[in-house]
């Protein structure tokens, strides 16, 4: 049987059993582009930047980088700590130039002013003034105390002010109190070449004012702040006293004699003592502050009432022996013997010119003074009205006014006119 034929399938060419194969040189077939689309499984996570870099190889730091990563480690650690150190040092460096300034000095000064704390302002007093044998350290502080006491107080440079050498004014209501001299406290040596400073003298300008000067017998003991003043203080003696020229050759006062004393910071306390153990009064001139003690005791009542009594008796009979009312000798009894008074009186009264009148009675009588110099040396004032019926003109009766200025001693137990005052 013929072998089968194969059949051919068509549009296929078939190339016949032994025949010889050619080799034809083609091009490479050009593969087809297909447009994939990429499919993420639902709810698979997405890959990180790190797990997707797992696989990659890991990039070595050179040594160059890491010692100029160190490098600038240090320097900023070096510059930080500069600068923290800095700080302090400016903050020390102000610290110690603010306190080296001279002005501190002075805010204290005014603040013990402010306090009143005398014990601390006495302690910056270098050259503090000595107090009379009259006065004490305390007196001084008290004279201070009353300068300072409620007020106000500030400070400026003086003229004289220089940087080495500062001096400051202490004002109160723009009256200049003090003046604080600072000097260089050498015992205290500050850094960076700043000074310290030391208060080298408070000096006050209130002087001290007061002083006293004062007339007073000779017999009287003077005491001024409880000490008593020596002679030497005395700068006057053997004053007479006005009064005298009345009483001589009856009677007499002690002579006067004048101390004084300056440089006193308070007001002084004075007190007298005459020769009887008592206590007398120091008037104040208030014009020239000069102090004056008279001579004066104390009479006792019985010795007023009858010295006033003799005044008023006297002034009438003076009157009336004036007037004519009174006879020759009606003032004999109330004059010792030989006394000028007594005769300057006859001599001199025109009792021939007198007015003729009538009756007289004499009303309103006064005693307006009365001064007991010692227990027998008195001064009287007295002032009595003569009512006159006049012989012509007004019916109504003329009034004469008497006053008599009287000084009476006592001679003898009894008292006489030893003097009178027109």
């Amino acid at each position: 049987m013929a072998p089968e034929e194969k059949k051919r399938l068509p549009g296929k060419p078939v190339r016949p059993e032994n025949a010889p194969v050619r080799h034809v040189a083609s091009k490479p077939a050009k593969p087809i582009e297909e447009t994939k689309t990429e499919t993420r499984p639902e709810n698979k996570p997405e890959k990180t930047e790190k797990e997707s870099g797992k696989d990659k190889p890991k990039q070595k730091i050179s040594k160059f980088t890491k010692a100029l990563i160190i490098w600038l480690i240090l320097l900023t650690v070096v510059i930080a700590g500069g600068l923290v150190w800095f700080n302090g040092f400016l903050g020390k460096y102000e610290e110690i130039y603010q306190s080296s300034l001279p002005y501190h000095l002075a805010d204290k000064t005014i603040d013990m002013f402010a306090k009143q704390d005398l014990d601390g302002i006495w302690g910056l007093v270098k050259n503090k003034p000595a107090p009379t044998e009259f006065e004490t350290e305390e007196t001084i502080k008290k004279y201070l105390k009353g300068l300072i006491s409620n007020k106000e107080f500030t400070y400026q440079q003086t003229e004289e002010y220089a940087e080495n050498a500062p001096e400051y004014y202490i004002i109160s209501e723009k009256t200049i109190l003090a003046k604080l001299k600072l000097a260089e406290d050498e015992t205290n040596k500050l850094p960076y070449g700043f000074k310290s400073w030391k208060v080298d003298d408070l000096e006050f300008y209130s002087a001290a004012n007061n002083k006293f000067k004062i007339t007073l017998p000779e017999d009287c003991k003077l005491t001024v702040n409880g000490v008593p003043v020596p002679v030497a203080y005395r700068t006057e003696q053997g004053l007479e006293p006005e009064e005298n020229k009345y009483l001589k050759p009856y009677a007499q006062l002690p002579n006067m004699c004048v101390y004084e004393a300056a440089g006193l910071f308070a007001e002084p306390y004075i007190k007298v003592t005459n020769s009887e153990g008592k206590e007398v009064k120091a008037e104040k001139d208030k014009t020239t502050g000069e102090y004056k003690v008279n001579v004066r005791s104390e009479c006792s009542d019985k010795d007023k009432k009858e010295i006033e009594k003799f005044g008023i008796n006297f002034t009438k009979d003076f009157a009336n022996f004036i007037s004519q009312d009174a006879g020759n000798y009606a003032l004999d009894k109330y004059f010792p013997k030989n006394s000028k008074a007594l005769r300057d009186i006859k001599r001199n009264s025109s009792r021939e010119w007198y007015t003729r009148h009538g009756k007289v009675d004499i009303k309103n009588e006064q005693v307006k003074d009365f001064i007991c110099y010692t227990k027998d040396i008195v001064y009287i004032e007295v002032y009595v009205e003569q009512h006159m019926e006049m012989f012509w003109g007004s019916k109504e009766r003329e009034v004469v006014k008497t006053t008599a200025h009287l000084y009476l001693a006592r001679i003898n137990g009894s008292w006489k006119v030893a003097g009178i005052r027109y």
